[in-house]
């Protein structure tokens, strides 16, 4: 990950458990998949914050970027977007879980990866 010298190599199998206790409440990854109280994140790579079809957002989405490895990395450390009611525990200080969860939704959101 040229993003962050110091990030360890994810392990996609520990990803997929920190997104079913984190995350999949909130989100799908099915390619043809409805949203749920956050937006499905098929296609997430390379795609605007706050652009997902059919997904109501609030106006602080779009001042995120562009989703790809640095912004997810960056995301992962203080996620809550004002003005919604997303609740998540932030990765900051365990670089491993974060690593773990971007490989997880990078090999699994059918994306463009950076």
């Amino acid at each position: 990950m040229t993003f962050d010298d110091d990030a360890p190599v994810g392990d996609p199998k520990r990803g997929a458990i920190i997104f079913k206790e984190h995350c999949a409440f909130c989100h799908s990854l099915e390619e043809k998949g409805g949203h749920k109280r956050g937006p499905n994140l098929w296609g997430l790579w390379g795609r605007q914050a706050g652009s997902a079809p059919g997904f109501k957002y609030v106006q602080s989405d779009e001042k995120k970027g562009v989703w790809g490895d640095k912004t997810l990395w960056q995301f992962f450390t203080g996620p809550h977007i004002p003005g919604t009611k997303m609740v998540f525990k932030d990765l900051k200080e365990d670089k491993q879980e974060r690593a773990d969860l971007l490989t997880y939704l990078k090999e699994n959101t059918g994306s463009k990866k950076e």
